[in-house]
């Protein structure tokens, strides 16, 4: 009777072990998803903080080139301008004016201090 009792004892402790240890791992399984979940979370949070510093980068870059392009526009006809106003002039002048006017310009020395530059820069800027 008494070995009845030990092992009807024992049954108890070691369902009781097992029951604790069930426990503890399914304790010590919740804990590692949730720092699983959490980490997947804040990696989540820094992709959308690139994806939307990339989207503003792009926005700041469409809008330099748009600026670019505003501007080369505005050179573009300021460009067209200059030259129709240099053809009207020439065109406005007695035959063989325009090459005796360079050369007077020429020997007066009214460009002879200025180097060549590329087209559409202002040499006197």
């Amino acid at each position: 009777m008494l070995t009845a009792v030990f092992s009807s004892a024992w049954a108890v402790i070691v369902a009781a072990a097992v029951a604790a240890g069930s426990v503890l791992y399914a304790f010590v399984k919740g804990r590692t998803a949730d720092t699983k979940v959490a980490r997947s979370a804040q990696q989540v949070a820094e992709a959308q903080t690139v994806a939307a510093q990339a989207k503003t980068e792009t926005a700041e870059v469409r809008d330099a080139e748009a600026q670019a392009n505003a501007t080369a526009a505005q050179a573009a006809e300021q460009a067209v301008k200059e030259r129709t106003h240099v053809e009207n002039v020439i065109s406005a002048l007695p035959a063989g004016g325009a090459q005796q006017r360079l050369l007077d310009q020429w020997s007066r020395g009214d460009g002879a201090d200025r180097t060549a530059g590329s087209a559409g820069q202002d040499p006197d800027h």
